[in-house]
């Protein structure tokens, strides 16, 4: 079978069409062996009608011959020169016809075994019909077989077509998702480049505030050297000033300029206690406006907040990604705020610890 499509069949198309040649291959070969038994079964009617029309002729042979004896019978073997004459043509011609009788015999021998043959070639004509006949029904059913797989097959394809169509438009959802999944990053990536501008600027301010206390604290030092040396001046009435544990007791002069500013807070010189943080590095602490807590932040990602007066830890405040650059607590010792190097700060409610 000719191929009507440009593309090359599939497996199972192939092999169908290959089957489909095969078939009509057999069946031109049946077809051939029907025309020659048919041709068989016309010289066997030949042979027969010739074998009756050689018995035919034996019987009209054998019936003149049974004449010709009967005839000489009743001349009594004939006499004289004539009498011979007609026993020896009686004789020739009953020679000849016993010629024709043996050659009709043998003839119709001749048919009956050419019948018999003939027969015997119908006989395995017809086994041979026989098994091509059952060849042909398994083929069909072969055939049959292959056409439902087909149809199979067919569904098959529907069902996987179908099932990529829908595929295509999960990932077509996917891609759109994709899609806004990457504008909301490059809006997120640029929320973060805010959000450490802003930490940057926080970080500087609280720099610059911190530098400032710091000059602060150095000119209240500096002011509390002096009145030490003026206290020690001082007239004998007044007694000398008694410096313990880092506090200023004793009587004490007024205060001018920066120190009358910044009242009486002295800085301290030694420490009173200590807390351990458990961080490779503090960056930053700082002290709730009632003097209870204490935050430190550091390397760890981890803000931990104690009793400024036991050292005990309160929270430990987790959320950030990186190290912590700046702790600062409000003034209603509420909130604490915590400023990050993963570009984020966070908030962390004081009463609970938990993360807002």
């Amino acid at each position: 079978m000719a191929q009507s499509r440009g593309a090359a069949p599939a497996g199972w198309e192939a092999r169908i069409l290959a089957q489909l040649e095969q078939r009509e291959v057999r069946v031109a070969t049946v077809a051939k062996v029907i025309q020659s038994y048919t041709r068989l079964a016309g010289k066997v009617g030949e042979f027969a009608n010739h074998s009756r029309d050689a018995e035919a002729r034996s019987r009209e042979v054998q019936g003149e011959h049974e004449r010709l004896l009967t005839s000489y019978g009743r001349n009594g073997g004939g006499v004289g020169a004539g009498g011979g004459r007609g026993m020896s043509l009686a004789q020739q011609r009953i020679a000849d016809l016993e010629r024709d009788i043996e050659g009709l015999k043998e003839e119709r021998t001749l048919l009956y075994r050419t019948q018999g043959t003939n027969a015997q070639r119908l006989l395995d004509l017809s086994d041979k019909m026989r098994d091509t006949d059952e060849r042909l029904r398994q083929q069909e059913l072969e055939i049959m077989d292959a056409h439902e797989a087909l149809r199979r097959s067919n569904a098959k394809i529907d069902d996987l077509r179908a099932t990529l169509k829908e595929k295509d438009g999960t990932i077509q959802i996917l891609q759109d998702e994709m899609s806004a999944l990457q504008l909301e990053i490059v809006q997120i990536e640029d929320r973060g480049r805010r959000l450490q501008s802003e930490n940057d600027d926080l970080v500087k301010r609280w720099m610059q505030k911190m530098n400032a206390e710091a000059e602060k604290i150095n000119t209240v030092t500096e002011e509390l050297e002096l009145i030490k040396r003026k206290s020690a001046a001082l007239s004998p009435r007044m007694g000398p000033a008694v410096f313990e544990d880092d506090q200023f007791f004793g009587a004490q002069p007024p205060l001018t300029g920066v120190s009358a500013q910044h009242g009486a807070s002295l800085a301290p010189r030694n420490a009173v206690g200590k807390i351990d943080a458990r961080m490779e590095e503090v960056h930053s602490i700082a002290i709730s406006s009632s003097g209870e807590l204490l935050a430190v932040g550091g390397q760890s990602t981890t803000v931990k907040v104690f009793d400024a007066e036991t050292g005990e830890g309160v929270f430990s405040l987790t959320g950030c990604l990186k190290a912590v650059n700046h702790v600062e607590i409000s003034t209603d010792n509420t909130m604490l705020l915590a400023a990050s190097s993963d570009h984020t700060a966070r908030i962390w409610r004081l009463d609970t610890g938990r993360h807002l």
